[in-house]
């Protein structure tokens, strides 16, 4: 029997479509496969675009309040080191004010006065030696300058607005009002206790500064902390791979495949006995 052209298409027509169905089930399977393998949802752009663009986004803000945690952590490293700086000022301040007490005795000689006021005035020098050397990252903490010109900007969270401060503190004798000041004399030394008490309450006000910027600056680590991991979070559910959903998803697929692939097998046998039985007729 001689087979006419035509008449083949009603074999190759659904044969063709059990390959596609074949082919579709195993691209999907690599697909679940690699999202498993690799944790990730979303491996390449044409996985999900918009959740590309979404994710990577999200990423970028994970990074940004990682890097603006250690931002705040080194600034509030420059406060410790400044009131580390006010603590020994303040000791310093309060002997220059014993010997001033001392010195305004009038049970003392002019001699003794001097020997006093020699180290009153080493006091008043090592105060400005000290608050010179205070640094952090060979940058002055305690002087009025640098990072304590009440000009340095702090970078607090992952965008360009989120910035703060650092206070301005400036713990020098000539700030604090004690330079030229001298307890040689009884008039001297009585004329100089209302500057150092002045000078003790400068010094405890900056220092009260330096706590309620050190708690703030502990305020925003603990705040971006929290939104890093939220944010993670979210970067998370676009990104990552469902397990549960995809070994579901895997299970469906490697079903699809051994049926299709079984019936793919069936449909073959049954075309070749068909054709050797149109052969035979």
């Amino acid at each position: 029997m001689r087979i006419e052209s035509g008449q083949s298409y009603g074999l190759v027509a659904p044969l063709d479509k059990a390959s596609n169905s074949l082919s579709k089930t195993n691209n999907d399977l690599n697909k679940i496969l690699q999202r498993l393998s690799t944790s990730l949802r979303i491996n390449k752009a044409s996985d999900d675009a918009a959740g590309l663009g979404m994710a990577e986004q999200l990423a970028s803000q994970v990074r940004g309040f990682k890097q603006a945690k250690n931002n705040v952590s080194d600034a509030q490293s420059a406060l410790n080191i400044a009131d580390n700086t006010g603590s020994q000022v303040s000791d310093m301040v309060q002997r220059q004010r014993d010997l001033a007490l001392q010195s305004s005795n009038d049970t003392l000689t002019n001699q003794q006065r001097a020997g006093l006021n020699t180290e009153y005035q080493s006091l008043g020098q090592e105060i400005d030696r000290i608050t010179n050397a205070s640094q952090f990252n060979t940058q002055n903490v305690a002087n009025g300058t640098d990072l304590a010109s009440g000009n340095a900007v702090i970078q607090a969270g992952p965008n360009s607005q989120d910035q703060t401060t650092m206070p301005k503190i400036d713990m020098s004798a000539n700030a604090l009002g004690v330079t030229g000041t001298s307890i040689d004399t009884s008039a001297n030394a009585i004329a100089a206790l209302p500057k150092l008490d002045n000078a003790l309450q400068a010094l405890n006000s900056q220092r009260s500064t330096l706590g309620a910027t050190t708690n703030r600056f502990e305020s925003t680590v603990n705040t971006n902390s929290l939104a890093e991991i939220n944010t993670q979070a979210a970067e998370s559910v676009l990104r990552d791979q469902n397990m549960a959903a995809g070994l579901v998803e895997l299970t469906k697929n490697q079903i699809l495949q051994q049926s299709t692939t079984s019936a793919f097998a069936q449909f073959n046998e049954i075309n070749a006995n068909h054709l050797i039985g149109l052969l035979k007729s």
